[in-house]
């Protein structure tokens, strides 16, 4: 189903980049064949040439449409109706947009130069890229009306920003978009080589202008000085831009406000942990096999400490003893021969101890609050390979050094369609809550005796956005946040200054925010918006932690980013520390 609809999205890419824009335009506006006047072009830069600027203007941003809709919209859909994620499923969706509007099959295959499509593709792929990409045409365009001169040095800015932005662009989750780019980039420039040789010998057409013009040869100096502008304008907008104040949430007597931002070079950045107090951020970047650590300090800013290449690929990071977990699935292949594992490293960066063999195909980790007892949700046969074990719910007793680490006990998780996805446990860690995400519903464990953990029974998976405080016991204490069916990442802020009662901070995958809940009542607080890069467009939050020392959050997102969110004095302006369960303690994620 998932190849049939990656092939499906593909073709109707090409079908949607082969809509002749140009050519409709010409012939609603004029009544005239576009192909039969001007260069023969049905491209922006031909209709603006013969209809006027305003025309180019609107063929350009619906040219540009058919690279960025499909581009960012297809692998969505097919993700959402699949539920399996296609991340590389963009790359052939923008390729077939722009051969559609290079060669489209409506108009015999005789169609543009793909300058405004690659924008529109490029602009779902990268987006800061992009833009830089635009301001830079813009600037070109503005000076010297000649749309190919201002395309050439508008894909030079893209392709330097890009490949100037991440450590890995050619590893092997990103060498297709790498080799993208490359393609695109050579691709304009062959198909703009008779532009090239017109404006050496001065008889290049301008936008606006109803004839060609001999304007004097223009020379590698003045394509270099524009391109020099292009690229000072465009460092300067983004510097304008990243100076917008960010946004600001009030509640009471406090304000939620992004305090800090950094990026981990790679592509995208998941789980993350606080540690020692909140000095130190560590963040799991699962598609290069790296976790990279962060110095951040009292008032919240974090800047950078230490890359660490892992040997697996990392699934969850935590904190605890003094150290850092990194629980990890063997790369590519090894994956179905041998056991997942966690590394262990002080808050340097440095390595204790060996791999710890956990079982196979491990998907979360949690700690006692103790630092006792490590709680592993291991996937065994659930994924397919009916040769593995039940998945299960595998205990470790925590020692100083890997050889003192001790499994204590696995509960098998037997019921079809079993495949637990993460652990909750309760403020003492007496009990747990295990998300099982193929048969939907939570299984509730006694782990009083943590040799012996006990299947106390099960719920449906709440279909529900925000967890819900559930207390456990007779007394009613030792509350645990029950997971919902929701794809939110929510952690707990109790005694926030100025509110009422606790908080739950939620993200919004689809809304790029933010959301505080009222924790008793279950009613929203408000929301906190989170723009991308230079404070632009919007963001897919995938990982949130809590630290209650200094009172900030850590928001990291799908492009690779991580932001700092601090709880605020409105009088003083400074952060302020909030009380908080021991269940924040741990610093991750209390639920998706």
């Amino acid at each position: 189903m998932t190849l049939a609809l990656s092939v499906l999205a593909t073709l109707l890419a090409y079908l949607i980049g082969s809509i002749p824009f140009g050519f409709l335009t010409a012939r609603w506006a004029k009544g005239i064949d576009i192909r039969t006047v001007g260069s023969g072009n049905v491209g922006a830069t031909n209709v603006g040439r013969v209809l006027g600027f305003k025309y180019f203007v609107l063929v350009m941003l619906l040219d540009l449409a058919k690279g960025l809709g499909p581009t960012l919209g297809f692998p969505a859909a097919v993700e959402e109706l699949t539920g399996r994620a296609v991340p590389l499923l963009a790359v052939p969706v923008a390729l077939a947009a722009i051969v559609g509007h290079n060669y489209p099959v409506y108009l015999r295959f005789r169609g543009g130069k793909g300058v405004a499509t690659s924008l529109g593709a490029v602009l779902a792929l990268d987006p800061t890229a992009a833009a830089a990409a635009a301001v830079g045409f813009l600037v070109v365009l503005a000076i010297t009306r000649y749309v190919s001169m201002s395309s050439i040095l508008g894909g030079t800015v893209f392709v330097a920003v890009h490949f100037s932005r991440y450590r890995g662009p050619w590893s092997a989750s990103d060498a297709a978009t790498a080799s993208l780019i490359v393609v695109l980039y050579l691709m304009l420039i062959y198909r703009h080589r008779s532009n090239l040789r017109r404006i050496r010998e001065g008889t290049e057409s301008k936008v606006g202008a109803p004839k060609p013009r001999r304007e004097g040869r223009v020379g590698l100096a003045v394509l270099g000085a524009l391109g020099a502008i292009a690229a000072t304008v465009a460092v300067g907008a983004g510097v304008t831009l990243a100076r917008r104040p960010a946004p600001t949430l009030r509640i009471g007597g406090t304000e939620l406000v992004e305090v800090s931002r950094v990026r981990t070079g790679y592509q995208r950045a998941e789980s993350l942990t606080f540690a020692d107090g909140g000095r130190v951020l560590a963040v799991a970047c699962p598609r290069y096999n790296r976790a990279v650590l962060y110095r951040v300090d009292e008032d919240g800013r974090a800047t950078h400490l230490r890359d660490l290449r892992l040997p697996g690929r990392p699934v969850a990071v935590r904190a605890s003893g003094g150290r850092l977990f990194v629980l990890q699935r063997p790369h590519g292949d090894a994956r179905h021969l041998e056991e997942g594992f966690w590394e262990a490293f002080d808050l340097q960066g440095n390595p204790v101890g060996s791999k710890f063999r956990v079982g196979w195909d491990p998907d979360d980790l949690a700690f006692s609050p103790d630092g006792r007892w490590a709680f592993v949700l291991t996937s065994g046969h659930a994924e397919g390979e009916q040769g593995k074990p039940d998945p299960a719910l595998v205990v470790v007793s925590v020692g100083d050094r890997t050889e003192d680490h001790r499994i204590l006990a696995r509960l098998s998780l037997t019921v079809p369609g079993d495949d637990p996805e993460r652990i909750v446990l309760s403020e003492s860690a007496r009990h747990a809550a295990i998300v099982l995400a193929g048969s939907r519903q939570i299984a509730g464990v006694d782990l009083s005796d943590p040799a012996s953990p006990v299947e106390t029974g099960r719920v449906p998976l709440a279909n529900l956005e925000v967890p819900y405080m559930s207390p456990i016991g007779e007394d009613g204490g030792d509350a645990i946040l029950m997971p919902v069916d929701s794809d939110r990442e929510t952690v707990l802020v109790e005694d926030a200054p100025g509110v009422a009662g606790p908080l739950l901070v939620s993200t919004l995958p689809r809304g790029s925010a933010l959301e505080l809940v009222d924790g008793r009542e279950r009613r929203a607080k408000g929301r906190l918006p989170l723009r991308g890069p230079l404070n632009m467009g919007s963001i897919i939050p995938t990982g949130l932690t809590y630290c209650p020392d200094l009172g900030v959050l850590a928001v990291a997102d799908r492009s690779g980013g991580v932001r700092i969110v601090a709880f605020r004095d409105r009088q003083r302006g400074e952060s302020v520390e909030v009380a908080s369960s021991s269940r924040a303690h741990d610093s991750r994620p209390i639920t998706r």
